[in-house]
């Protein structure tokens, strides 16, 4: 056989390491298997495996084109070396680092933020109740959207967390809506609102994947008015549109489901309030948000 480059000998090369459970240093630890693809003309192999200490902790002839052994957790290199007919080694692989490890089970539903920057970003739709007089006028919307980004003190690495402060966090947030009139003949309204606020909650910490909000917040709120009359005397259309800058605040509460490893869905209702011109506009906002965890 002619000897071969390692790359060659070492193409598609594969540790392939079978579930390193927690009895692996203890009792009745489970084998590992470290397998290579066969190389044509080679009668054997010779496996040597080192630790990070530096001393020889398998050394290894085989007729199979894989070995199987059992070593505590720790880091690794290994090397590999064809045996031709004439029971001869042709060459050896170049020195691989491996590591072993426990491979840990990450269950469906958790309550753990993944990388511990205790931040959230969310984004969803809700569904808008008008409350009186503006219910007269416009029809409830589910043209309404959320984005929020938020810092979760309790969910922080970079916070200690003590007492009261890892039940909180703040909340940057902005939504959009959009509201058709209640039309006649003679006149048409619609209504758009662009907001942008920062909010505070208070949120429970609890090990289950479930956690209930209760959340306060306000910001500016810009308000667009259009309105379309139709002037018989004329017979024509007038469009109008009235723009204004207000403040806007909020009360709610949610519920939190975090799923699949780093997701998470809040469903929740708000009263919503913008201080709109000579009228205070009031609502319930009903809400759903689907959100990363980092």
């Amino acid at each position: 056989m002619n000897p071969r480059p390692v790359h060659v000998l070492l193409i598609a090369l594969t540790i392939l390491l079978a579930p390193a459970m927690r009895a692996l240093a203890r009792e009745n630890p489970k084998p590992l298997r470290l397998e290579w693809k066969k190389v044509e003309g080679c009668e054997r192999y010779r496996v040597q495996i080192m630790d990070s200490s530096g001393s020889i902790v398998l050394d290894r002839t085989v007729d199979t084109n894989y070995v199987r052994f059992i070593l505590p957790l720790g880091s690794y290199r290994f090397r590999v070396a064809a045996i031709n007919k004439f029971d001869k080694i042709s060459f050896w692989s170049d020195w691989n680092p491996f590591e072993i490890r426990l491979k840990v089970k990450r269950e469906f539903f958790t309550n753990d933020y993944i990388e511990g920057a205790g931040l959230k970003i969310s984004g969803g739709a809700s569904y808008v109740m008008l409350l009186s007089p503006w219910n007269a006028r416009y029809h409830d919307t589910y043209k309404s959207y959320i984005a929020t980004i938020g810092f979760h003190f309790g969910n922080s690495r970079f916070i200690k967390n003590a007492g009261f402060l890892r039940f909180t966090g703040i909340e940057l947030e902005g939504g959009y809506g959009i509201y058709s009139g209640k039309n006649n003949l003679i006149t048409r309204l619609s209504l758009k609102h662009y907001t942008g606020g920062l909010n505070f909650f208070v949120k429970t910490n609890l090990d289950i994947p479930l956690n209930f909000y209760l959340t306060a917040g306000g910001g500016l709120c810009l308000t667009e008015q259009m309105r379309r009359r139709f002037y018989l005397s004329q017979s024509l259309f007038q469009n109008s549109t009235i723009k204004s800058q207000d403040f806007y605040c909020k009360v709610g509460a949610s519920v939190e489901l975090n799923f699949m490893y780093a997701l998470s869905l809040n469903l929740g209702a708000e009263y919503f309030m913008i201080f709109y011109r000579d009228k205070i506009m009031k609502s319930i906002r009903y809400f759903a948000l689907l959100g990363v965890r980092i």
